[in-house]
């Protein structure tokens, strides 16, 4: 199992308010405010990923539709394609979940 610790609430979980271009760490919840504009969050390298590490990514600002995030996969597949992804619906949740060097970052929640 990965470093996500299965517990009731946010135990483990990191909270940050990006504002910019931001590089993510395993376990972070980030809160992405697009008012100012479009932003890249870069995943962590593959190389120091477990199964199970988690990154979630809140477009607080509900502006992803016209300032869009890039989520730049950083080596690793999303989805089993090595595309980066572009979040562009306004107000969007997603949850990205290691799955292992076969698939990469899988969408487990949008």
């Amino acid at each position: 199992m990965g470093r996500y610790i299965t517990t009731t609430g946010t135990a483990g979980v990191t909270t940050r308010t990006v504002s910019g271009n931001y590089s993510a760490a395993v376990n972070d919840r980030l809160l992405v405010d697009t008012a100012g504009g479009a932003y890249t969050v870069t995943l962590p390298a593959n190389a120091s990923l477990l199964v199970d590490d988690t990154i979630q990514i809140i477009d607080i600002a509900n502006n992803a539709a016209t300032n869009n995030i890039t989520v730049d996969r950083n080596g690793s597949e999303i989805n089993n394609a090595a595309d980066n992804l572009t979040i562009d619906v306004s107000g969007a949740i997603v949850t990205l979940i290691y799955s292992g060097s076969t698939y990469g970052w899988i969408i487990g929640a949008v």
